[in-house]
Formats: C-alpha cells, structure tokens, sequence
C-alpha cells in the first residue's frame, strides 16, 4: 500500500474503531512518505498503527520513481536519527543525492537533486522543489541518500500564485 502518514493514520483508526487492524485486513507492506514523515511519526506508527505490518519511509514521484528509506539496522537508534531516503530497488540503478553544488559535504543541507538511470529511462540531475541533508552511503545501497526532506526554502510563491526562485 502507498498512504501518506495522514491517511495512514486515519485508515488505521477507523479501522480500530471496527475491530481490527491494518495488519488484520490483509495490509503486509506500506511505503509512506511525505512532509509530515518525521523519525517521531515513524516510531509512532510503527508502535501504534501497524500491528507488526512492514513499513519504509520513501521519497519519490513518478518521475524519479521511489526512494525507500535506508533498514532500521542501518540507522542509528538515537531518538533524533535522520530518515534517509534511498534510491528505489537494486534493478533499476537509481541514484538520489541532495546537493547545492556538486561538491557538497555529507550532512551539509541543499536542494535535492536526483539522478535515475533504469534501462528504460535516464533523467540527470532532476531538481525537486524540496532540500534536505546529504548521507552517506550504505550496505545496501551503495549510492548517497538524504535526510529532513522538507520543502526547498528558496522557492516561495508570489501575489499572482507564481512559484519563484
């Protein structure tokens, strides 16, 4: 299933208030993302809502594809660890990075930059309207990620709606 933490949440309660559970109703594996995605939803949801079902923060849009979060074992456990996105499955060779310049430091914050490469598809250097902290690799994607996605602060909207850089 693919919900944003809002309807994630507001499923698993009527749920509830029906008997059951997402994990009951057949719910085994969840991607979510979104603004509202923070460390705190995720322990929350996880300790709340799920019923044990399996659930990844991602980013992404269709035209990047999606960008699942790095496993728990590969995050630290400190109650302010990062939610690292990663690029989607090994198949497709996707790669994200977030970046101001291409020689931006691990945790030093930018404008998100995306690279997919599939054998179907190549899309360099994509701009996304969101920044957040560079990561490092990891064991199981060998390509970096980033954290505290959040929307791109220099993008704001005029009097007419236009949005400007």
């Amino acid at each position: 299933m693919f919900a944003t933490p809002k309807l994630l949440e507001a499923l698993a309660l009527r749920l509830e208030s029906m008997g059951t559970t997402i994990r009951k109703a057949g719910i085994t594996g969840i991607f979510s993302g979104g603004t509202e995605f923070t460390p705190q939803w995720n322990r929350f949801a996880h300790e709340e809502l799920l019923d044990g079902a399996y659930m990844t923060p991602t980013y992404g849009n269709t035209l990047m594809g999606l960008a699942a979060s790095a496993p728990e074992r590969a995050r630290t456990t400190t109650t302010r660890s990062p939610i690292t996105r990663r690029s989607r499955a090994r198949s497709s060779k996707s790669s994200t990075s977030t970046t101001r310049t291409s020689s931006s430091s691990y945790g030093q914050t930018g404008r998100v930059k995306l690279t997919t490469l599939t054998k179907e598809f190549f899309m360099p250097g994509f701009l996304e309207r969101d920044e957040g902290e560079r990561e490092p690799a990891c064991d199981n994607y060998p390509w970096d990620g980033i954290s505290g996605v959040r929307p791109y602060r220099a993008l704001r909207v005029d009097d007419d709606g236009r949005v400007c850089t």
